[in-house]
């Protein structure tokens, strides 16, 4: 069975979110798990500088 674009890309992201400890992908869009993986990888963004503490 050979996957379309958009099933590779959604089954990428779906591993991806896995890796992460979210496992709520069922029924969610393409959308719906790019934003969520972008959240979370967000959310791992460390900051160099104390300056930027505030965000």
């Amino acid at each position: 069975m050979k996957l379309s674009q958009t099933d590779y890309q959604t089954s990428y992201i779906v591993e991806q979110l896995h890796k992460h400890g979210y496992y709520d992908t069922d029924n969610k869009t393409y959308r719906e798990l790019k934003h969520k993986l972008a959240a979370i990888r967000a959310l791992e963004v460390k900051q160099d500088n104390p300056g930027q503490g505030w965000f």
